[in-house]
């Protein structure tokens, strides 16, 4: 029988200890071993004094560190965006009146072709000789 704690990793029978149980053969379970930590930091520290967490250097996540950018790159950055953005209205404001007035001659164009179509049509259906006829 057992005596004592009875666990996974090892318990007592007697005075003998038995061997821990093996899970999978993938995981082996060494009992000299000390379990491993995942961090580097221990895993509790004791409370520091205020003193000394007013002298903590505060350190945000790699990928997160905030660059800093002069002044004078960001001003250069917004004046291109607001140039790009005054001549993109500009150039639109010169542009539509010329679209319009291709679409309008397009239009008429098309209404031309349409009635030339539509009498070529009528003169064939005039001089087609049918047996129906």
């Amino acid at each position: 029988m057992l005596s004592g704690a009875a666990s996974a990793s090892g318990g007592r029978v007697g005075d003998k200890m038995v061997p821990p149980v093996q899970v999978s053969p993938l995981i082996k379970v060494n009992p000299l071993s000390p379990p491993r930590r995942l961090s580097s930091r221990p895993a509790f520290r004791a409370p520091r004094s205020l003193a000394e967490r007013g002298r903590r250097r505060r350190c945000s996540p790699p990928g997160l560190t905030r660059s800093l950018v002069s002044l004078s790159s960001q001003f250069g950055r917004y004046s291109a965006l607001l140039v790009g953005v005054v001549y993109g209205a500009k150039r639109y404001d010169y542009l539509k009146p010329r679209a319009e007035e291709e679409r309008r001659v397009a239009a008429e164009e098309k209404k031309r072709q349409d009635e030339l179509k539509r009498i070529e049509r009528e003169l064939a259906e005039a001089n087609d000789d049918s047996i129906l006829k």
